[in-house]
């Protein structure tokens, strides 16, 4: 019985796996000086830099403000992937009791 439950819960979470790095997130800086793209997995997919800069401590301190702000978002989306299969396995109305 056990075994049934675990072997479905490993092959929906690599279900998972799989859509999250579907996803494709972008996120830019306030002005446009910088893009990030990485999928829900947060694997960092590509980089843009759209501006010359003088000084690299702007530009780092953009890359690192952009690239939290694309995990934030994987994060999100991570969490309502992982909702979805609690709901899709707990018997009716048991998922609630997770915080779903």
């Amino acid at each position: 019985m056990f075994d049934d439950i675990l072997g479905d819960v490993n092959e929906q979470q690599d279900k998972i796996e799989a859509k999250l790095k579907e996803y494709e997130i972008l996120k830019k800086s306030e002005h446009g000086e910088v893009e990030v793209i990485l999928n829900a997995k947060k694997d960092i997919l590509d980089i843009s830099i759209n501006k010359q800069f003088e000084d690299n401590a702007e530009l780092e301190d953009l890359l690192v403000l952009t690239i939290n702000k694309a995990m934030k978002e994987a994060d999100n989306i991570a969490a309502k992937e992982a909702q979805n299969l609690l709901n899709s396995i707990m018997p009716g109305g048991l998922s609630g009791l997770f915080g779903g």
